[in-house]
């Protein structure tokens, strides 16, 4: 199989940088993906990346140029990072290989990102498909488009063979030693892993420093330190993606505190499970379904409109208790690093690739699958209301003309329906169900009618389809 990755996940050095989660993500998920099959990504010049790792120059000069270099290469199917309905309406045109596109989140960035894959949705072919990061997402976009069968949530993994359990004491001791600081090898660690920010959770981290004087808590990646904390707050600043399973092993709880709208698939709550730590997480997105009873989860307050992406509060005191359970039992925190472990080895990235593997065969199989609609034609004429007042009628109806094939014959059938009923069926022939849900939407008063007569509409088409 020869998929096309449109975006340029190939520089290794990605692999070290450290916080480049996203960047982190897709070259994982890309070299995860070429141990299956031949991946291709755009280069300037043809050049091998690795096994089965190609850079591949395009020509997309124009359509009709881009559909021959399509033709030429063969790709069974095309991997999108980001939802960008420009990108997704030039590739539908040119490539008949299905396409699937990666969704970080269900909203976000003030309800900008959801704009994006409610376009791409819209511009979907029958057999393109949307794929979260984790089934928070798919509910969430699930709750905004009439056809749930698009979405298929498959989660991010983790290198269960680079965050391994290592001894702890080591580990504090190489820390102690690179900060300048004892207190590691003498309190009990607590660990921020990520950017310090107020979405991530910064202000009830430094709140349950306060609370718990005699615990060291530890901020390992990109900081906006403020110039006061508690004394007990060690700011370690960003380290190497290789350096993170010793940050990672020196501690004894991780917190993960994120409310921010646009994260669903936390990168470092895997990251902690696989180095075997207990994680103390919010009760939101795509962690719980990642940490299971791993740990603990927080319940936040929910913010409904959203102010600055950040979509919740959590208390401090809370995640205190939390925190301080886990640190009052190590036989606790022994047993649930045990189960973390074992949990995260489920979330390989080899696992991630199999199933989108598994996911574009299944696509493949419907684009190629026969079909045999019945057209329907639709009329539209006028009549008068109860008044005796003019008005619309449309009148949908079957038309087999002379080629029966392996169609059953069906007399002709005629059905009075509304006009914005008509002209939904009318657009069925043309376009995509998709793209009728998208012009309901703006003729309709509400979502639910829009969604209740393209209902209507596609089981009248069903019911009129050749078994």
């Amino acid at each position: 199989m020869k998929i096309y990755v449109p975006h340029p996940y190939r520089d290794h050095e990605k692999m070290i940088e450290p916080n480049s989660g996203a960047a982190l993500s897709g070259v994982n998920h890309v070299q995860a993906l070429s141990k299956y099959c031949e991946v291709y990504m755009p280069a300037s010049e043809a050049v091998e990346y690795g096994p089965n790792l190609h850079g591949i120059r395009s020509a997309f000069e124009t359509i009709d140029t881009s559909r021959q270099w399509f033709a030429r290469q063969g790709f069974d199917g095309v991997l999108m990072f980001e939802p960008k309905a420009d990108d997704l309406a030039f590739f539908r045109h040119v490539c008949p290989a299905p396409i699937v596109i990666r969704l970080s989140c269900s909203f976000g960035n003030n309800r900008d990102f959801v704009d994006k894959v409610l376009q791409c949705y819209s511009l979907l072919r029958p057999y393109d498909a949307l794929s979260p990061k984790s089934a928070y997402v798919a509910d969430e976009v699930g709750k905004l488009v009439f056809d749930k069968s698009y979405l298929y949530p498959i989660t991010n993994g983790v290198d269960a063979e680079v965050f391994v359990p290592m001894d702890k004491l080591q580990a504090r001791k190489e820390v102690a030693e690179k900060a300048g600081d004892q207190r590691f090898l003498e309190m009990p660690v607590v660990g921020f892993c990520g950017r310090f920010e107020p979405g991530k959770g910064a202000y009830p981290f430094l709140r349950m420093a306060d609370l718990n004087p005699n615990v060291l808590f530890a901020v390992i990646g990109k900081q906006f330190a403020p110039v006061t904390h508690p004394p007990n707050v060690v700011f370690l600043g960003a380290q190497p993606y290789t350096d993170m399973p010793l940050y990672y092993n020196m501690l004894d709880v991780l917190c993960v505190l994120s409310v921010y709208s646009y994260e669903s698939c936390p990168s470092t709550v895997l990251e902690g499970m696989a180095c075997s730590l207990p994680v103390v997480a919010t009760n939101f997105a795509g962690a719980p379904e990642l940490l299971g009873t791993c740990g603990r989860l927080i319940e936040i307050e929910r913010f409904e409109d959203e102010p600055l992406n950040v979509t919740g509060y959590i208390a401090p005191e809370v995640i205190s208790d939390a925190v301080r359970d886990l640190l009052n039992s190590k036989t606790e925190r022994v047993e649930v690093g045990k189960r973390a472990r074992k949990r995260a080895l489920e979330f390989s990235w080899d696992h991630t690739a199999q199933q989108h593997m598994a996911l574009f065969e299944d696509l493949l199989t419907k684009r190629d699958a026969p079909v045999c609609p019945i057209p329907i034609t639709v009329s539209f004429s006028q009549s008068c209301d109860v008044s005796g007042n003019p008005t619309s009628v449309s009148k949908g109806f079957n038309y087999l003309g002379s080629v029966q094939g392996p169609l059953p014959r069906i007399p002709f059938l005629g059905q009075d329906m509304s006009l914005i009923e008509g002209l939904s069926l009318h657009l069925m022939q043309h376009l995509h169900p998709n793209e009728v849900e998208a012009v309901l939407l703006g003729l309709c008063e509400t979502r639910a009618i829009a969604h209740k007569t393209l209902r209507k509409i596609r089981r009248f088409s069903d019911m009129l389809m050749a078994p």
